[in-house]
């Protein structure tokens, strides 16, 4: 369904208030945000783009800025100009967050003129997903993909798009045909693995396939089934999974969230009554991380427990309490 250049913007605006006192995702998107940052670290990068995405392409802020002060003249003196309102949109969102808001609305404007450029659906997805406004991302981006069916980048972003809305047959869907020309890809597996699991869907055949690949297919598998287990509240399964992530961290390469692999570790040891290895995983995250609330909740908890214990053994036989027996 088509929605209004003016809905979408009450749509945005009512967004960004609610970000303001956004602190995080949902549990159940943890797992995801995490192999998806892994996945755009690690994959190779697709072919340059015939418009700039990201910072390797864009040109430097200052002379980005310099130019937008010429275009403020430019499209107040001819506000029915769709070519100077796409551009200012454009360097606007390689400014950033900050600009999206008038980045959108540029846009907007300039479509809304008659602008038809592919590179405009980009933007707009990105920039709506980047605000929370799902449906709007997804429509842009789909738009994008119609016109640039190949682009893995494109298609991997709406699949992150669709898991986050929770459109897990979507998530499945785009993932696979990602995987169609990327078949071995660790973390698109693990991705795959997560939203079939969602979806209801057999999971087994990714997560086999990921444990045959190297020592990072193993080091993910074993940290999907972890937190696949975590979020069933099988914290015993979900400790031993995470046990053996933690403990092939080092020969897995490099994994962008080692903070919140730590904290799934040691609430599922705690959990789980493995004090001792919570005491451990939670000092590294702390180490790693060391504003993290709950962490530091939890191992004041543990470290309260470990003083009240010593405390007691110190005592003569007899004055011990009877939870320490």
């Amino acid at each position: 369904m088509k929605v209004s250049y003016e809905a979408r913007l009450s749509s945005l605006k009512t967004a960004v208030s609610k970000l303001v006192f956004f602190y995080g995702v949902p549990l159940g998107l943890f797992l995801f945000l995490a192999l998806a940052a892994l996945y755009l670290f690690v994959s190779h990068r697709s072919a340059r783009p015939d418009f700039p995405r990201s910072a390797g392409d864009f040109m430097s802020a200052a002379r980005a800025e310099r130019r937008l002060a010429e275009l403020r003249g430019l499209i107040a003196a001819d506000p029915s100009d769709m070519r100077l309102l796409a551009e200012s949109g454009g360097l606007k969102y390689q400014l950033g967050p900050a600009f999206y808001v008038e980045a959108i609305s540029d846009l907007e404007r300039a479509r809304a003129l008659g602008l038809a450029d592919v590179s405009a659906f980009y933007y707009l997805g990105t920039m709506y997903q980047a605000v929370g406004l799902y449906d709007f991302a997804a429509q842009e981006y789909r738009k994008f993909l119609n016109n640039a069916p190949g682009d893995q980048e494109a298609r991997m972003l709406l699949a992150k798009l669709c898991y986050a809305s929770g459109d897990f047959p979507c998530a499945v869907r785009e993932y696979e045909a990602v995987l169609a020309k990327r078949a071995d890809d660790a973390v698109l597996l693990g991705n795959l693995a997560l939203a079939r699991w969602k979806n209801n869907q057999d999971h087994a055949a990714p997560l086999l396939k990921l444990r045959a690949l190297d020592a990072q297919g193993r080091f993910l598998a074993d940290y999907v089934e972890g937190r696949i287990k975590y979020e069933l509240k099988d914290y015993s399964n979900a400790s031993g999974f995470f046990a053996k992530a933690v403990a092939s961290l080092a020969a897995a390469g490099e994994f962008p969230d080692k903070a919140g692999l730590f904290w799934l570790a040691g609430d599922a040891a705690y959990r789980n009554k493995e004090t001792e290895p919570a005491y451990g995983y939670l000092q590294e995250l702390l180490r790693l991380n060391p504003a993290h609330e709950e962490g530091k909740v939890l191992l004041a908890k543990i470290e309260k427990a470990r003083k009240a214990a010593e405390k007691n053994k110190a005592k003569p036989a007899g004055k011990r309490s009877v939870s320490a027996k």
